[in-house]
């Protein structure tokens, strides 16, 4: 490149700079205006003034807060590339109106192919690099728009252009926080702690930074290290449903500590808050086995009661007094279901199934004989004939034959 060829494009662009700050500065008061509007959750209103303001996408500034709008407060999208806003009315909310029939003005925004242009116009502003990540995040957490790309690379775009943005110290705790996200979401648990730490440092009150931190140690095996965060994020929901989850994760880490009091506390007040969550059930029981407590029968007939035709039911409760070598404690709930257990098929063929089967690892096949040929009565009448239990069944009856 000549000399005279470097001081020509040098000299465009100390020209071009002036022209930058004068659209960026134009572009202010329609900035704050369309701040006041969102504020007052007029949102379409907000847009049109955006639109108005710079109708072919040109302004880094503007297009991101469009891109804001029309991310957070859309009411139906189609490819996620068409929008639809409205103004609410009082008491009218985002989350309750989004999805439903009404009437919407449509706002027609390709984000990644407007934000990839603008970079390359101003490839010095990262803040488009900020505004793509926001863009795949959204398209991952509603599961719309992008259909040519896996939910993997999808991550992985969210990990790039945060990651670019953050090398340029621009980003949020909502930013570092989708960096933790997208590692964790394909099982990198690793390299989700410090994005997730930095996350919690940005913004103490954010709930879901300590609760993934302490699923990603979970992970990792660092239960010890997970407890606080967890016991973090316990304190910081309010949604009932969040806060059963939280608690019964602390109580799993208090479980790996092997600390049974402290995990049966935190697991009933998960399960004050969903009452009939079959994870919450299965780990007091677990819990209760492992301890020999006299409640076990309690939690076990409470998880058979969800639903007495779910064969995973039948296998975990199993596997948990198996793990224990309580053989015969299995057995004894399972007889002691006969009396009262459903009419349904499914029901009958399953429990006359695991009972026979832990007769048979007791030595007692003339006692398990009649339950396999009752869950094979039972089973022919709703399930197909390859199902892999009569095999079990057939054996059973073979070894168990007088």
């Amino acid at each position: 490149m000549s000399l005279f060829t470097r001081l020509t494009r040098l000299l465009l662009v100390l020209l071009l700079l002036p022209q930058l700050g004068v659209a960026q500065g134009a572009a202010a008061p329609a900035l704050a205006q369309a701040a006041k509007l969102e504020a007052e959750k007029k949102y379409e209103s907000a847009c049109k003034i955006l639109d108005q303001a710079d109708p072919q996408n040109q302004q880094p500034a503007v297009v991101l807060e469009k891109e804001k709008l029309l991310l957070r407060y859309y009411l139906i999208a189609i490819n996620f590339k068409a929008f639809g806003l409205k103004d609410l009315a009082p008491g009218e909310t985002v989350e309750r109106l989004r999805g439903q029939q009404g009437k919407y003005s449509m706002h027609l925004l390709d984000i990644p192919a407007t934000l990839a242009q603008l970079q390359k116009r101003f490839p010095q502003d990262y803040s488009l690099s900020q505004g793509l990540g926001d863009y795949y995040y959204r398209a991952v957490l509603c599961h719309c728009g992008e259909q040519d790309k896996t939910e993997a690379q999808l991550l992985d775009l969210v990990i790039e252009h945060y990651g670019r943005a953050h090398t340029h110290q621009l980003g949020d705790y909502m930013t570092y926080y989708g960096v933790g996200y997208a590692h964790l979401a394909q099982g990198r648990a690793q390299p989700s702690v410090a994005p997730f730490e930095k996350s919690i440092a940005l913004n103490p009150q954010y709930p879901d930074a300590p609760y993934n931190l302490a699923y990603a140690l979970l992970q990792l095996k660092e239960p010890a290290r997970a407890v606080p965060f967890a016991q973090t994020s316990l304190r910081l929901y309010t949604d009932p449903e969040m806060k059963a989850d939280a608690a019964r994760m602390l109580g799993t880490l208090y479980q790996r500590l092997q600390q049974p009091a402290e995990a049966k506390k935190a697991l009933l007040q998960s399960l004050d808050l969903q009452p009939a969550n079959y994870a919450t059930l299965r780990n007091l029981l677990e819990l209760a086995v492992t301890t020999h407590a006299p409640d076990a029968t309690t939690w076990a007939t409470r998880l058979y009661q969800l639903n007495p035709a779910d064969d995973q039911m039948f296998s975990d409760i199993m596997d948990i007094y198996q793990a224990q070598g309580q053989w015969a404690e299995a057995e004894a709930f399972f007889s002691s279901r006969l009396p009262t257990a459903p009419a349904q098929p499914g029901a009958q063929g399953l429990l006359h199934f695991y009972v026979a089967i832990l007769n048979m690892q007791l030595q007692r096949p003339k006692e398990a004989r009649p339950h396999f040929l009752a869950a094979q009565r039972e089973l022919k009448k709703v399930a197909k004939p390859d199902n892999p239990l009569f095999q079990i069944i057939d054996k059973g009856l073979a070894e168990s034959k007088p």
